[in-house]
Order: C-alpha cells, then structure tokens, then sequence
C-alpha cells in the first residue's frame, strides 16, 4: 500500500466535493508552479482529481491535498508534461494562448522566477515549490515525493543553487 494512502474506510463527514473545493485554489497554485501555465495547471489538477477519486471513495486516502500533489508530481513524471507542453506549443503556434495569470503579480520578476523554475529537472522544481511555495515540511515533501528527508534536502539545495544561477544570467 501506497504510505500516502490510508485505510480509513468511507469519509463519513467531508464529500470529495467539499475536500476538493477546500484545496481546490492550493491544487492550481501548486499546478502552475509545476507547469507554467494556468491552462495546463488546470488539466494537471482535473487529471490528479479523477486519479485520487476512486480511492478516495474507498476510503484510501486520508488527506486529499498531499495526496493529490503527489499524484500530479507523478503524472507530470511520467509523461503528461510532454503532452502538455505539445498542447503549449500548438496554442502558441495558432495565437490561441489567453496569456491571463491566475495568481497575484505583486512579484516585480514573476516570469524570471517562472522560466527559472521551468528550467529546473522535475524533481528539484518539486521540491522547491512544495517547500517555499506550498511551506511544507522536509518530512512532508518526502510524503509527498515518495523519497528520503535526505533526497529532498539535496533536492532543494540543489534547486536554490540553480535558481540563484538562472536569476542571476537574466
């Protein structure tokens, strides 16, 4: 069994609607964060939901949110990216990208810091943004990656060193 899920049999007081609507904002932040685009965050987050769901329902998923931010690292990993990024390029290529940025511009280098995190392998970009973005834990990133506290302490070490490096060359 899977450490992320939990047998705690049907989920007498909160609906799968009602846990999605409550982490349903964190799930797009984190998915953008991921992604770099609110398009693909969505279908990153809808993908993730119809994933968890079924498990949900049989009562094998205790917490939706770190749950479903694990889902959507691993689908991100596993191949989804490529199709997303196809779809990017395909929107660009006919002038059908909207541009809109779902979340707050108060950061004055929002796209440095958004091509930089781009620019870091899955794993460090996981890392980092479920650490300083999402503010969770080194034991729960670890959860949340499936891996060692270790691995995501070098994970985002190694992804801060790159991102001072990509800031600095822009």
């Amino acid at each position: 069994m899977d450490p992320m899920e939990q047998r705690t049999g049907p989920q007498p007081t909160r609906s799968f609607d009602d846990a999605c609507a409550a982490e349903h904002a964190g799930l797009l932040r984190f998915g953008y964060l991921l992604c770099g685009s609110a398009h693909e965050a969505e279908d990153l987050v809808a993908d993730a939901l119809a994933r968890v769901l079924p498990k949900w329902e049989a009562g094998r998923v205790a917490s939706l949110g770190p749950y479903t931010r694990r889902v959507m690292v691993n689908r991100l990993n596993s191949g989804l990216r490529r199709k997303l990024l196809e779809r990017r390029d395909a929107e660009r290529r006919s002038g059908d990208g909207r541009g809109q940025r779902p979340f707050d511009e108060t950061v004055v280098d929002h796209d440095q810091l958004r091509l930089a995190l781009l620019a870091l392998p899955p794993r460090q970009r996981a890392a980092v943004v479920l650490r300083y973005f999402e503010d969770l834990r080194e034991i729960e990133v670890a959860a949340v990656l499936g891996t060692s506290v270790g691995a995501v302490k070098a994970y985002t070490s190694r992804g801060l060193e790159r991102l001072r490096q990509l800031v600095d060359e822009r």
